[in-house]
């Protein structure tokens, strides 16, 4: 059983009333640009994808491509979401891993019951929760797990994970042959999962906020057999995007963050290639969201998005 809990603020100011379409459209691109946003400051800090909807499952040995945010002919105002990643198959279900001899995943930290995982965008510095908010405040005050973090300018975004645990490939250069199949070219695969079993995911509004955040518990009824503990994620701002689940029973069930991986062009071109001989072959580069592979291409300097 899950607690669930979306909440969007600061919605962009604009003239009112808006037609019914016209009002679909601004309400669809600025959500788009909020997933957009919280997936490349997360990039930018970890080098992994961060996922919009991490209720949606995630396995070690996904492949698919990431969408480019073409606008549909018929519908020029339906444009796909960019930068996301589609899933077309799974090796480890389809016979590929065993043709390319890629070992199951491992996974690390599945015995741990307790602890939690931060990731915050390369603008945060961390900050003393009681300083954060001018004195704990009671709702914080309760919270076993709790941090804070003061955003230096623009949008700033935070990822907790709850009990997390990472399946991996390992060794991660195992799937080169496999990306090096001419059938797999323009792919990426998923060779890292982060699995929880309760998450926090908060995008700032704009101006240099300072964000509290907590896992507020409360114990199960004493005598109760099957009771679970109640949690709650709580925040000292209004503001923001912020989206939460908790798993009642502790279950990992949630995948907010994974990594992809690719074969390209400058790795093949430099020689980089695995061979069947090679017991250990290098890792392969991480697949970048596709608005920072245009900006490395255009030569311009990557920046936060705004």
């Amino acid at each position: 059983m899950n607690d669930w809990h979306v909440e969007v603020m600061s919605v962009p100011a604009t003239r009112w009333p808006l037609p019914r379409g016209q009002l679909w459209v601004e309400m669809n691109t600025w959500m788009r640009d909020s997933e957009r946003t919280y997936v490349d400051l997360i990039f930018r800090a970890s080098k992994k994808y961060a996922s919009w909807d991490p209720e949606i499952p995630v396995k070690v040995g996904d492949y698919g491509r990431i969408t480019q945010g073409r606008r549909q002919l018929l519908f020029f105002w339906r444009t796909q979401r960019n930068g996301m990643f589609l899933k077309e198959g799974n090796i480890f279900e389809n016979g590929k891993a065993e043709e390319y001899k890629i070992p199951e995943p491992v996974e690390h930290g599945h015995e741990a019951s307790e602890g939690e995982t931060w990731v915050v965008s390369q603008n945060a510095e961390q900050v003393d929760v009681s300083v954060a908010v001018g004195g704990v405040t009671p709702a914080l005050a309760q919270c076993n797990i709790r941090s804070a973090f003061k955003f230096s300018s623009g949008r700033g975004a935070i990822l907790v994970m709850e009990n997390d645990t990472i399946a991996t490939v390992d060794p991660p250069g195992a799937l080169r042959r496999l990306l090096e199949d001419p059938g797999m070219n323009g792919l990426v695969v998923v060779s890292e999962v982060h699995s929880c079993s309760s998450y926090a995911r908060l995008l700032t509004a704009q101006g240099g906020n300072t964000v509290a955040l907590g896992l507020s518990v409360e114990p199960p009824i004493s005598g109760v057999a099957s009771a679970s503990a109640n949690g709650k994620w709580v925040r000292n701002v209004s503001t923001g995007n912020f989206r939460t689940q908790v798993n009642k029973e502790g279950h990992r069930k949630f995948y907010p963050l994974f990594r992809l991986v690719s074969l390209t062009e400058k790795a093949t071109s430099t020689g980089l290639r695995g061979s069947e001989e090679a017991d250990d072959p290098p890792p392969l580069p991480d697949a970048e969201p596709p608005w920072l592979a245009e900006q490395e291409k255009n030569g311009q300097k990557a920046h936060s998005s705004n």
